[in-house]
């Protein structure tokens, strides 16, 4: 009975030893396994440059003082730089469809050699910003970013395949996402390059992100744009019977009646969004020297007459408002100067 209670504490003892050799074995290998590619890690300034941009790569590492090793930099197979503690390497990105190569070897004082690469593309993305509001015809300038207005940015990359030929942007995956890292899912994935928001009631600024990319990922761009929007604005011009509104002169401070003792004057209405039922959208309240004229509440001209035998100035201001989209407003004025004696007439004309 006592000898087999020896045989059983034997044969454990034999266990646990085995079990300890083995463990330290363990161990043992665990410390002297060769440095792998991870033991370096390569983070570039930007992960979508343009073609010609100065990228600068830091490489750090939490397995070994890099700050003391020997570290030698090379670009597509050929060394650029060399020495201790070299952490950081300036280079330019390729062009379109081409890559750049950037691979890195420290050496520590021991020896032990770690290695890494990292590979730099380019690519770019133009964005067009375009909005619904109103802008009078053959306007040659920028349609204005106007409170509540809806906003529509399109994206036109340019990334290329290793031919040097680009792709057609209808072909690529976009990802559109707000400054607060939402992502807008509905209006991102293949082929949507173009996005459209509706201003919000609490203005503010933000921007918008895109990413454009290649569907398996070999190639990707990526931009942003600020979406800042105004007040609309109100610009006087005067306007001929015949040619219609002068757009290529606007009223600034005042306005002449000559010879012809009548004049009128258009109000453009830069930003605002209304319909041909422009009452149903806007109010228009015109005064003339502080005296509201509530019969040209739907009108965006005005037609005004220099009283008979008499000289002098008047002052006439616009206000528009915005019916349904309350955030837009705008106003302006201009005075009049007129003299002499009336000599024409007009269907309904104001008398200053």
């Amino acid at each position: 009975m006592k000898f087999s209670r020896f045989v059983n504490y034997k044969h454990i003892f034999g266990v646990l030893f085995l079990s300890f050799v083995l463990l330290s074995s363990a161990i043992t290998q665990a410390q002297v396994l060769p440095p792998n590619a991870t033991a370096i890690v390569l983070t570039p300034s930007t992960n979508n440059p343009v073609p010609g941009r100065v990228v600068t790569i830091k490489a750090e590492s939490f397995t070994f003082d890099i700050d003391s090793a020997t570290v030698i930099w090379t670009v597509n197979g050929k060394e650029v730089q060399k020495g201790i503690g070299l952490i950081s390497l300036d280079v330019k990105a390729p062009v379109l469809g081409k890559k750049t190569i950037v691979g890195i070897t420290a050496v520590t004082a021991n020896g032990i050699r770690y290695t890494n690469t990292i590979s730099i593309g380019s690519g770019s993305i133009d964005l067009i910003i375009e909005t619904d509001g109103y802008t009078p015809p053959f306007f040659k300038g920028k349609t204005p970013l106007v409170f509540q207005n809806t906003v529509t940015v399109i994206a036109v990359p340019h990334l290329a395949n290793s031919s040097g030929v680009e792709f057609d942007p209808a072909s690529l995956v976009y990802q559109w996402k707000k400054d607060d890292g939402t992502v807008l899912q509905d209006q991102s994935g293949y082929g949507k390059q173009s996005i459209s928001l509706k201003g919000g009631i609490v203005p503010r600024p933000y921007y918008l992100i895109v990413t454009a990319s290649t569907r398996d990922g070999s190639a990707q761009a990526q931009s942003l744009i600020d979406i800042n929007a105004t007040s609309p604005s109100v610009v006087f011009y005067k306007n001929d019977p015949q040619y219609g509104p002068f757009f290529n002169t606007a009223v600034l401070g005042v306005l002449k009646i000559g010879s012809q003792k009548e004049i009128q004057a258009f109000a453009s209405l830069f930003g605002f969004n209304f319909s041909k039922n422009i009452s149903s959208d806007l109010t228009l309240n015109w005064s003339i020297n502080n005296i509201e004229h509530s019969e040209l509440a739907s009108s965006k001209s005005i037609i005004l007459r220099a009283p008979d035998g008499d000289s002098g100035t008047s002052h006439v201001e616009l206000d528009v408002r915005g019916v349904n989209n309350i955030l837009q407003g705008g106003s302006n004025n201009f005075d009049i100067s007129f003299s002499g004696s009336n000599s024409t007439k007009d269907s309904s004309p104001i008398n200053l």
